[in-house]
């Protein structure tokens, strides 16, 4: 067995996650898959083999023809919740969600014991400024949820940091001069940012609390945008805004279920005999049957998270181009739904005005004004958004803009500071 003092950071995040460890060392990123330093947060359970396909595979998996089972994301935005409580059923027996989300941290670890073949015990894990906006005991509950199921998979010595300051720690070892720093972190289910004091002669520093002047984050990322565009282009192709018959009334079809369809995090929730029941009702009397027909096609094959697949993908497409057109084959009809630039910059106007609100209390809270900062520094797979890079190219005119490796700079930060905290 190595006696080297290894340790380590892990990003459990909304969309994706990733790795690192150091041995005291610089930190380098865990390859939790061939060729990959990130995995998506996605968990299939197969019905057929009662096996547990996590990342890549999951997805892979779950798009296999004739494939049953449950794929599970977004795992992240219920902690803290009472749903966290409730568990699920998983192969016809209940489930506690505190034991999903641990199979996921134990596949991050069995990676990384692998990976420097030994056992690792010592870990920094990542979390948002908020898990739970204005609850501060659902915040709480939630860290104290992760630090249960990091322990319970084998690590022994857990810290936590904030997401935006581990990025921090990462770009501060490329810097040559001192900078007055806003680190931007949108991602999947959050939007964290940091004002913070950066530079090479601050970084061998064990104390950072005085170069550390105001955190403040959100409960919106990159899933909230998938709903918001799921809810305007997407769920009207299902029938959401359309009406139906009831004896002699004519009624609004109930949002509720298209709200579960639009949402990561609860998809499953409509695949469920009293939604079934209730759309079956809408059906009758449906008049937009053909849509209607769609949203029973999606019920009764469990076909939530292929629509958000396609949402997702319009959303990726539309960073390159100003209009795409999609057949939606997963479909029986298949239909045809063209998006462009201008709808989606419309379904996500209102929740990119609440990130640039949550950024401007982070500069209030710090005391200084936007044309103080000297160095942007963004992480998060939804800081790659045109959209979203106008608004804060927009917000800082005076400050340099560093972008490199968005993806696992939150990761390599952890592992920073775990030396910093563990290491001999």
């Amino acid at each position: 067995m190595s006696s080297l003092h290894y340790v380590a950071g892990i990003d459990f995040g909304t969309t994706n996650s990733a790795v690192s460890v150091s041995d005291g060392g610089v930190p380098r990123m865990v390859q939790i898959a061939p060729n990959c330093d990130t995995i998506p947060t996605a968990l299939f359970f197969d019905e057929s083999s009662r096996h547990i396909f996590i990342g890549h595979d999951a997805y892979k998996k779950y798009r296999e023809p004739f494939s049953e089972g449950r794929l599970m994301r977004s795992l992240k935005r219920i902690l803290g919740t009472p749903t966290m409580s409730t568990g699920t059923q998983i192969y016809g027996k209940y489930t506690k969600f505190e034991d999903i989300v641990g199979y996921f941290v134990q596949h991050l670890k069995e990676k990384l014991d692998d990976f420097v073949n030994h056992s690792v015990t010592d870990v920094i894990m990542g979390r948002p400024v908020h898990f739970r906006d204005n609850d501060s005991c659902g915040d709480d509950m939630a860290q104290q949820q992760l630090e249960r199921i990091a322990r319970n998979v084998g690590f022994k010595n857990i810290g936590f940091q904030y997401e935006p300051i581990a990025a921090a720690f990462a770009h501060e070892r490329n810097l040559t001069s001192e900078h007055l720093a806003m680190v931007i972190d949108i991602g999947g289910g959050t939007s964290d940012f940091t004002v913070i004091r950066l530079g090479a002669g601050l970084m061998n520093k064990l104390d950072r609390t005085d170069d550390i002047l105001a955190n403040t984050g959100i409960r919106i990322g990159g899933n909230d945008f998938d709903y918001a565009f799921a809810i305007d282009k997407f769920m009207p192709e299902y029938g959401l805004g359309s009406m139906y018959r009831s004896g002699d009334k004519i009624l609004p079809v109930p949002n509720a279920p298209y709200i579960d369809l639009a949402t990561w995090s609860s998809v499953n929730h409509a695949y469920t005999p009293q939604v079934w029941n209730l759309m079956r009702g809408v059906q009758i009397g449906a008049l937009a049957p053909d849509k209607i027909r769609r949203m029973m096609d999606i019920l009764e094959n469990n076909l939530g998270h292929a629509n958000l697949d396609f949402v997702e993908s319009a959303k990726i497409s539309l960073s390159a181009h100003d209009e795409i057109t999609q057949r939606l084959d997963f479909l029986d009809d298949c239909p045809v739904v063209t998006t462009c630039v201008a709808d989606f910059v419309h379904a996500i106007s209102a929740d990119v005005a609440k990130i640039n609100n949550s950024m401007n209390q982070c500069l209030a809270m710090a005391q200084i004004k936007n044309t103080d900062i000297s160095l942007i520094i963004l992480t998060g797979g939804s800081t790659q958004i045109p959209y979203v890079v106008a608004m804060l190219r927009g917000a800082f005119p005076n400050a340099v803009i560093s972008d490199s490796n968005k993806m696992a700079s939150v990761g390599l930060g952890l592992a920073y500071d775990a030396i910093r905290r563990f290491a001999e």
